[in-house]
């Protein structure tokens, strides 16, 4: 009895773990067709698409009613999560209703959004004028960094995980 709760509390975990950040419905609304390459160059062809993209968030910026993050972008693995990795095609910025803590928010956090494209927005980096394609956010997903606190399980050979 108690090894089939063991099992059972694990086969969820796991299931758990393996859930997309994203809504299966939220998802359908996206086009799979646009990447982040093609949104770059021309944002403004792209108004009113919904994509799915992701990064390392670089700056959070609250301001009256609304919260504005800027990602830099990395590849999306399976589990639609940002990669740990050094490859980007440059920046973005998704805009939220209402407040997000930047505390919560913090710079190097890794996020997945699913957005509205709303065009471009032209603002200083460093020492250039860059364009940024701006989302505004219908679905996000905050990661947990790596190694995040949680019991750690692990039964049979070879197969464990965290419980978050």
């Amino acid at each position: 009895m108690k090894a089939r709760i063991v099992f059972l509390l694990s086969g969820i975990a796991f299931l758990t773990a393996c859930a997309p950040a994203i809504s299966k419905e939220s998802l359908r609304q996206a086009d799979p067709n646009i990447t982040f390459q093609l949104l770059v160059k021309n944002p403004d062809r792209y108004t009113g698409k919904v994509v799915l993209l992701g990064g390392q968030i670089v700056t959070t910026v609250v301001r009256e009613n609304e919260t504005w993050i800027e990602v830099l972008q990395q590849p999306l693995d399976w589990q639609q999560q940002p990669q740990d990795t050094d490859i980007s095609y440059g920046r973005f910025l998704v805009r939220f209703d209402g407040f997000l803590d930047p505390a919560v928010y913090a710079v190097g956090k890794r996020l997945t959004v699913l957005g509205e494209v709303q065009g471009k927005k032209v603002q200083p980096l460093k020492e250039m004028e860059y364009t940024y394609p701006v989302l505004f956010a219908r679905e996000h997903h905050l990661w947990k960094p790596e190694g995040s606190s949680g019991p750690f399980f692990h039964f049979g050979i070879g197969i464990g995980g965290m419980i978050h």
